[in-house]
């Protein structure tokens, strides 16, 4: 990741350049399963806020996306209601394009407003499903 954001930096043949990193609802509200996992997607969220921060004065944007479980290979077997990944795709393409830098996708949406409202119920929904 640092060499390709050094690489990002001083490659002048770019007019534009994006970093997109991959959280997770869960990294904001977690559940007691599996700490580590939880704790990392939560990093991955501070750390792509900063890595903005320090890059809102050049040309390359940061985005996060904050998916809910998607249906893949990894993911059978665990967890209902997952989004495809066109689905999860087309739905990052909507907030990119309007530099939407947080992009919550399908129900995190849901979970992200009832955690700002409603912590306690958030966390006592997401414990130990």
């Amino acid at each position: 990741m640092v060499l390709y954001y050094s690489r990002l930096l001083h490659n002048s043949r770019h007019s534009q350049a994006a970093i997109v990193n991959v959280s997770s609802g869960l990294g904001m509200v977690p559940k007691k399963s599996a700490p580590v996992y939880y704790a990392t997607k939560a990093g991955i969220h501070i750390f792509s806020k900063s890595l903005r921060y320090q890059l809102e004065q050049t040309n390359i944007k940061v985005f996060e996306m904050i998916p809910p479980v998607v249906d893949t290979e990894m993911t059978k077997g665990r967890g209902s209601n997952k989004i495809s990944p066109e689905e999860l795709a087309n739905e990052f393409m909507d907030y990119f394009v309007k530099d939407k830098y947080e992009i919550p996708i399908g129900k995190v949406k849901l979970l992200l407003m009832i955690n700002r409202w409603f912590p306690t119920l958030a966390e006592k929904v997401l414990k130990n499903s």
